[in-house]
């Protein structure tokens, strides 16, 4: 009859199973990292928002008398700045017209103008 096996030797298993659990939970396929999320906001910031904004991080460069999505990051800091987003799409803000942004979209801009809130630098 072979002796048991000590406790730790008996519960190695588990511990792998648990932590390959964990290392598939952190890092999970399709969901964009913080980074894409901003490249991509910055992106159709540029296609989408500049004709009016100013849309880099320095503010310079704003038409119409429309914000620069520096001082937007910085107005919006503490608030849900995507429901804003989410308005502009149905029904505008002021004399912005409509612009149709998916979910997706709403999610990317608002990244982007994060990223610009010196603040959270």
């Amino acid at each position: 009859m072979t002796p048991p096996l000590p406790v730790a030797v008996r519960h190695l298993g588990l511990v792998i199973a648990a932590c390959a659990g964990l290392a598939a939970c952190a890092s999970t396929p399709g969901e964009p990292s913080a980074s894409d999320l901003v490249a991509r906001g910055r992106s159709l910031a540029l296609s989408e928002c500049a004709q009016c904004h100013a849309v880099g991080p320095s503010g310079g460069n704003a038409r119409s008398g429309a914000p620069a999505f520096a001082k937007v990051a910085e107005t919006y800091r503490n608030t849900r700045l995507d429901w804003e987003l989410e308005a502009i799409t149905q029904v505008g803000h002021y004399r912005m017209p409509r612009k149709q942004l998916t979910s997706t979209e709403i999610t990317e801009v608002t990244a982007y103008i994060r990223s610009l809130d010196r603040s959270r630098r």
